[in-house]
This record gives C-alpha cells, structure tokens and sequence, in this order.
C-alpha cells in the first residue's frame, strides 16, 4: 500500500509540475543572459536520476521548479556545455532563501561520461532547444508554454550546435474572447438573424465550437471552422456565425516564431444568449 501511494503521489506531482509555468534553466550566449525554457537534463532519464540523488534535500521547492535546481549553461565553440547548477534553501535564522552551489567535483562526478577538457559537455542532448529573453508576448499556466518577444530555437546534435532560427515576437491587440466579460456583448458584436431558425424557439442559449482559425497580419480572420453544439439545430447557423466572425475585425493576433496565431479566437466554445 506505502508504493501504491507514493506512485499516486508522484504522479499527482508530474501532472502539477506540467499544470504549473514553470522557471527555465539560465543559458550565456555571446556574453548575453538568456532563459532557457526546458531543462536539458532531463532529456537523459538515467542522468537526471543521479544528479536529483546528490541535490541537498532541504532545498526549496515549488510549484514553478519542482525540480528544485537551476542549471546554467553556455554555447562555447557551438558546443552546449554545462556550467553549474544552484539551489536554494531557506535560512530560518535570516528568514531568507540563500543560494547554493552544487560543488564542481560532485558535477564532474554526476556528469563524468560527459567531462571534455574544462568542460561539460551536453553530449547526452540531440533535438532543439528555445531560449528567450525581453517581455512576455504570450502565456499558459503550464511548464514552459510562454513566449517572449526575442527567442531562439538551437538546434543541438549530441551536444554540437548545428542550426539556429531567430525570431522577434510580437501582438497585434484587437478582440478577443477572453476579454468579454458579458455574454450578450457577443450576441451584440454578431447578430444572428435568430428569426431564421424555428428550432431555437425555446432555446435561451447556443453553444459554438470554433477550430482551425487563421489570421492574417491585420487582424482579419481568413479561416474557421465553427459547429452548433446544441442539438437538433442546423448547421446553416454555424455557417452564418462563421461569416459574422470573419466580417469582424481586427481580431488579437500574435507573431509567435515566424507564425500569426488566431490567440483571440482559436480552439474555444463559447455561449450566445438569446434575447427573450
């Protein structure tokens, strides 16, 4: 029963830490500080192991690093390499948290098979990485689901860089679903020629799905694809409310990694509200 209990218990963990924004690893690159949203170490299962088992266990954790370490990195030569990794526990004298450094030889050991020179080498990573700096131009509350206006996808090969994509975020603001706080505005904002449609003689309120929405650089709505979720009703008014939402414009958009994103109406359900 105490392993059954401690497996749900780290399951609840991993699906926190996953529901949770998460704080990235720090990443020096051309003398410039970068945030690194991943953690590398991570990507070899056997390494994280080792490394988590010599970590102090009163280091402080939380909900935004439940892995309660950050790891700084470099590029050095096109080479990822790993510099240190720090903590942080809570003085209860000071009433502060102070910062700890993982002593280099306790690295060197963790981190052996990956020792080159002066260097630890990320010879275990092969995929891409994204490190970013500036404002925050789009969020989740989930692990490292955020953007910022400057980012980087580097492409490592175990643990050579060998491409790298730049890219400036940015929003465009226009409307956009979550800032109506009032259901009828919407009903005000896309008026459905309700008179159309015996079916909704005693309905009060309809529900919308809207999919695969795309943008354009000026905030106009170029595709969707929208469904009447209530039953027994006809499509035909899923086709007039899609024809409303692209009359409106602009729409919120985001230039997120060479690519406009539909944030202000993408992927959602919504209520319209009839007036009776």
């Amino acid at each position: 029963m105490k392993k059954i209990l401690t497996c749900i218990q780290f399951l609840l963990l991993a699906i926190a830490a996953n529901a949770t924004g998460q704080d990235g690893d720090i990443i020096y690159i051309d003398g410039t500080r970068w945030e690194l949203l991943g953690r590398p170490v991570s990507r070899d299962s056997v390494l994280y192991h080792h490394l988590k088992a010599v970590l102090p266990s009163n280091r402080s954790i939380s909900t935004a690093n439940w892995d309660g370490f950050t790891a700084y990195w470099s590029i050095v030569q096109d080479v990822l390499c790993l510099d240190s990794i720090r903590c942080e526990h809570y003085d209860a004298n000071c009433r502060e948290y102070k910062g700890e450094r993982i002593p280099n030889d306790t690295l060197l050991r963790v981190f052996k098979n990956y020792v080159d020179g002066k260097h630890i080498v990320a010879n275990w990573l092969t995929g891409d990485i994204r490190v970013a700096t500036g404002k925050v131009v789009y969020y989740e509350h989930m692990g490292f689901a955020r953007n910022y206006e400057q980012e980087q996808i580097i492409s490592i090969d175990n643990g050579k860089v060998t491409g790298k994509k730049e890219y400036h975020n940015f929003v465009l603001d226009g409307f956009s679903f979550d800032k109506v706080n009032n259901p009828t505005i919407i009903r005000e904002l896309f008026p459905l020629q309700i008179e159309k449609y015996p079916e909704l003689t005693n309905i009060k309120r309809i529900n919308f799905s809207i999919k695969n929405a795309r943008v354009d650089s000026q905030g106009n709505l170029v595709e969707c694809e929208v469904k009447v979720l209530n039953p027994n009703v006809r499509q035909q008014l899923a086709e007039e409310m899609a024809r409303l939402l692209k009359a409106y414009r602009p729409w919120r958009v985001s230039f997120i990694n060479g690519e406009y994103r539909a944030d202000g109406i993408a992927h959602r359900a919504f209520p319209y509200l009839l007036d009776k």
